[in-house]
């Protein structure tokens, strides 16, 4: 009897476990595709999104409202271009003085630009298109912005819901829409730096990363890792120990953060302080956000409910993590703070 409900307890500890990793994984890729913003915009690029009333504009780096807060929603500007939403099912591309350039009927999504095309969904399917038309059919179940000529993209197999629920396949496609290295990935980042994080069954989950072969050129040993930049990687080796490897997969900063995010500008952010209970959806205590720069030194204290990266001198700072929704910033006020940690927006809805 004794031993019946000890294995009782170990299979239940064992499935909270399995959960709480899914849980993790689900925090994890979110918060990456809510940073998953190129940082190598021109000077026609320096507007950032401002939220007043449920609102979406644009102000300049002064805080001046250049295009008045008047979408559902909007995105980054790239390439002199930002996607924004105008009303149900209707998307239009405009420009820095916000004139509006094109127009997008019967799509519910439209991320920025990066290298000439920007994803595009309609319902469940995602594809690709230039700034006249679709240039990559919609007959993908994920799709992420191109990055060094290739993007990441997914498919789900098996023949029902609760199959391809569970059954999701990341890979990698050209410019031209071939798949260049096979949907194999259950997760995977964009390609920097020559490289790109994914994890997979055959690891164990575990993430490493590989080349533009498909290759592993870093072990697939860490519990997450994200895109390099300007030298350095994020991962993490377990909970709360999270650092920065280099090119050879050596700890350049040690695992010493909650979680860790990818350098821009000189900077990455950080989450210091949170505890987690071993319990699938628990959080004790969050933690808060800061800045910290390549030598490791934490030169913008954490004191940030939530906080992107840094783009053309300014990072977006929340009052909240963002959520799973398609306007992931919804009932959450945000402002802007520069390298300095000052405010330059205040927090607004």
């Amino acid at each position: 009897m004794f031993t019946t409900f000890s294995s009782f307890r170990k299979r239940k500890r064992q499935y909270y476990s399995a959960l709480f990793s899914l849980f993790l994984a689900i925090l994890f890729l979110a918060n990456a595709h809510a940073s998953n913003v190129s940082t190598n915009a021109t000077d026609s690029d320096k507007l950032y999104i401002i939220k007043q009333d449920g609102k979406y504009g644009y102000i300049d780096g002064n805080g001046n409202v250049v295009i008045k807060p008047i979408y559902l929603q909007a995105k980054q500007f790239a390439e002199g271009v930002a996607p924004v939403k105008i009303q149900e099912g209707i998307w239009g591309i405009i420009n820095t003085k916000g004139k509006v350039i094109g127009t997008w009927k019967n799509v519910d999504e439209i991320n920025e630009f990066s290298e000439g095309l920007a994803v595009v969904r309609q319902r469940a399917k995602y594809g690709y298109i230039d700034k006249n038309q679709l240039v990559i059919p919609l007959k993908f179940d994920a799709a992420e912005n191109f990055s060094e000529d290739l993007a990441v993209v997914a498919i789900r197999e098996g023949n029902t819901f609760l199959e391809k629920l569970h059954n999701v396949k990341y890979g990698y496609i050209d410019k031209a829409g071939n798949v260049v290295i096979d949907c194999q990935f259950k997760s995977a980042g964009n390609f920097k730096e020559g490289v790109a994080p994914v994890s997979s069954a055959a690891t164990g989950s575990r993430w490493g990363y590989i080349d533009k072969t498909g290759q592993y050129v870093i072990a697939a040993k860490y519990f997450t890792a994200r895109e390099f930049s300007e030298g350095l990687a994020p991962v993490t080796i377990a909970l709360g120990q999270s650092g920065f490897i280099d090119h050879q997969g050596n700890f350049a900063i040690p695992p010493q953060y909650s979680w860790t995010y990818s350098f821009s500008e000189g900077l990455a952010r950080v989450e210091v302080g949170e505890k987690i209970q071993l319990n699938p959806f628990k959080v004790i205590e969050k933690g808060k956000y800061g800045f910290i720069d390549k030598a490791g030194k934490m030169v913008i204290e954490p004191v940030f409910d939530y906080a992107d990266d840094f783009r053309n001198g300014l990072a977006r700072i929340c009052d909240q993590s963002p959520g799973f929704s398609e306007d992931n910033y919804q009932g959450i006020s945000f402002g802007y703070i520069d390298k300095s940690g000052s405010v330059k927006w205040q927090l607004t809805k």
